[in-house]
């Protein structure tokens, strides 16, 4: 049975002590996508984000530039705001935690952790006075074993630390351990990645500490009632945005819907605050008779040159700059294409640049291009027309799956395996020869067809990570401003005779002239270059040929496809299985010459249908004056031998 419930995604709260950077943008670009995954899975989903804006590090400065806390709160959030609209991020909701609705859910959060009691009957909060090292910026206290020395520096901030003496109240998280333990044990509370998970048991298994929920030095953040000169502290006062947004102090029915009624409570957060999320949070939230979180997800930094993105060491990528620059689209393939969600990964000038004209200018703006003249030219600019029977069952469910699992990298190679399979197509089939011929003229329409609803399919699989890519590729079908749902993900939707509309070019290609990495954010980063319809050398790193499987075939048997001047079906051994492959090889070989041969193979291509037949690998062949030549071997090779 299908689920009903909604599905409740949070980013953190980002901290308001500067502008916004790009690694806020990585985490909130990808909780989009998966947000907008699950609303073509036809599910109901609800995303939040916000700004967190209390602390002492944000009264030093604030003071430091002159002007109230709360003048430098709305200034800061403002920018986050404006850099989500920028980059096409759709929110359901965006929280501050100076809103009127926060501090009321803090403190109704407050009076239940008053009265909640610890499985062992003790008071969950309790005073006591703390005498530690404190990092301001970090607004935590820090071990011994957590510092550098000499000068007990922290690790995070590269700045010396101060010893604090305070009392505060305190919330006793260590009597929580075993409960933690088997939430996270039994997966009721699922951490991903797994290395994570680890990470987080290892520390129960350490002991838990009881920390602080208050301060008595701070002033800019919301009073403990009753309780003068307390504030609460962050990781309280934050952590609750997660229900505090959704009116839970006043009653709102979004609480009861989209938190202690919701399918899957999921925070996506960076991996330096794991321990904040999947201990303090759940641990509080049981403590006070609430739903603790369903699946935490710790994604990894990005780096540059190998090291940390840094406002201090001034090794930064600006994301405002960026975007104005290349547009949303561009930013977001990149940012969750590139590297391993759950893993640092290294943003650099030559692989944006590269990732750009290979994928986006050459492999899919090409596919668009070119189809679509194609249409213009042999059709009117009309949806040609189509007797096939297209099947109901909707598509790209393994694509939306990993979107879920935020193996972006994964669900956009399926994609462009779509995209690579589809250009392939135009080779192969030749329309502009077909066209030739007025007795072929159904096969025609039916190729570019099936062309035309393929690259439908594209750009709604697209949508959660290239939603104005996705929108420009519908305007060029005929499909006005489309926003795609899940029923958009069946084929045979086009209309024959419906007109397109303008052909715009999706990628013009990219030559690089300025780093990306700029301090300053009206720097330019990259500039265009006039289009090239040649394309560029890209060199790939070992782990990415290793993906590609090549074996050595045996051809038993061969035949040409009925309708096809170029296309052959052929019957390979692999040794411990037989396939059947199509390859437009006819103009070069004759069916019985290639019976016998040995041949080299791309194994692990994914299957597709060249006019109705099932292919399952592609044959490797060089071009000689527009004539293939195949790659065989000059010793007897048994047949599956892998090619290295």
């Amino acid at each position: 049975m299908a689920e009903t419930r909604p599905y409740y995604l949070t980013t953190p709260i980002y901290y308001v002590n500067d502008v916004p950077h790009v690694g806020h943008a990585y985490t909130t670009i990808a909780a989009d996508a998966v947000t907008r995954a699950r609303r073509l899975r036809g599910r109901e989903a609800f995303l939040l984000t916000g700004t967190d804006e209390h602390g002492q590090n944000i009264e030093r400065i604030a003071r430091e530039r002159g002007v109230t806390p709360q003048a430098h709160c709305d200034a800061i959030a403002a920018r986050f705001r404006s850099l989500w609209q920028q980059y096409d991020v759709r929110y359901d909701r965006f929280i501050r935690t100076t809103d009127d609705v926060h501090k009321r859910g803090v403190l109704a959060f407050w009076e239940r952790l008053k009265k909640a009691k610890t499985p062992q009957g003790e008071a969950a909060v309790y005073r006591d006075k703390y005498a530690g090292w404190y990092c301001p910026r970090c607004e935590a206290f820090k071990t011994e074993d957590e510092l550098k020395q000499p000068g007990n520096i922290c690790p995070d901030h590269e700045r010396p630390c101060e010893w604090t003496e305070e009392e505060n109240f305190f919330f006793r998280l260590s009597a929580y351990s075993s409960w933690l333990a088997d939430e996270i044990g039994s997966g009721r509370l699922r951490i991903d990645p797994v290395g994570r998970r680890n990470e987080v048991l290892a520390v129960i298994r350490q002991g838990l500490h009881d920390f602080s929920i208050s301060r008595a030095r701070v002033k800019w953040g919301i009073a403990v009632p009753g309780e003068p000169g307390h504030v609460f502290y962050v990781w309280m006062d934050a952590l609750a945005n997660y229900v505090t947004a959704l009116g839970f102090a006043d009653g709102d029915p979004a609480y009861e819907r989209y938190w202690a009624g919701a399918a899957e409570r999921f925070h996506l957060v960076g991996k330096e605050i794991i321990r904040f999320h999947c201990l303090y949070w759940p641990a509080m939230l049981h403590a006070a008779g609430m739903e603790a979180p369903s699946r935490v997800f710790a994604h990894g930094h990005l780096t540059q040159n190998g090291k940390k993105l840094s406002k201090t060491t001034g090794n930064v990528i600006d994301p405002e700059a960026l975007v104005a620059e290349y547009g949303s689209d561009a930013v977001r393939y990149f940012l969750l294409r590139e590297g391993s969600f759950g893993q640092d990964w290294d943003f650099t000038d030559q692989a944006f640049v590269a990732r750009f004209n290979a994928d986006l200018a050459n492999d899919l703006g090409n596919l668009v291009s070119r189809t679509l003249t194609m249409v213009g030219k042999y059709c009117q600019d009309r949806v040609p027309p189509s007797d096939e029977a297209w099947d109901s069952v909707p598509q790209g469910e393994r694509v939306l799956e990993l979107y879920e699992a935020l193996d972006f990298a994964g669900a956009l190679g399926e994609i462009w395996s779509l995209v690579s399979e589809l250009n392939q197509a135009i080779v192969i089939f030749a329309p502009w020869v077909v066209a030739k011929d007025p007795a072929r003229r159904g096969e025609l329409d039916r190729f570019l067809y099936r062309q035309l609803e393929r690259i439908r399919l594209v750009a709604v699989l697209l949508w959660p990570v290239m939603p104005g890519a996705s929108r420009r590729i519908f305007r060029m079908l005929g499909l006005g401003d489309h926003e795609p749902s899940a029923p958009d993900r069946t084929l045979g939707l086009l209309k024959t005779g419906q007109p397109l509309g303008a052909l715009e070019p999706l990628f013009p290609r990219l030559e690089k002239k300025k780093e990306i990495s700029v301090t300053d954010p009206t720097a330019p980063i990259l500039e265009p270059a006039p289009a090239a319809p040649a394309p560029v050398s890209t060199q790939i790193d070992i782990a990415e040929f290793g993906r590609m499987e090549l074996r050595v075939a045996l051809v038993t048997a061969a035949e040409k496809i009925a309708g096809s001047k170029k296309l052959l079906k052929l019957q390979v051994d692999l040794g411990t299985e037989t396939r059947q492959i199509v390859s437009g090889i006819a103009d070069a070989y004759t069916p019985e010459s290639l019976v016998g041969k040995k041949i080299a193979l791309v194994a692990n291509l994914k299957p597709a249908k060249i006019m109705g037949v099932e292919s399952n690998g592609m044959v490797l062949a060089a071009s000689l004056d527009g004539k293939a030549v195949l790659c065989v071997f000059d010793a007897d090779v048994p047949p599956g031998t892998k090619i290295k």
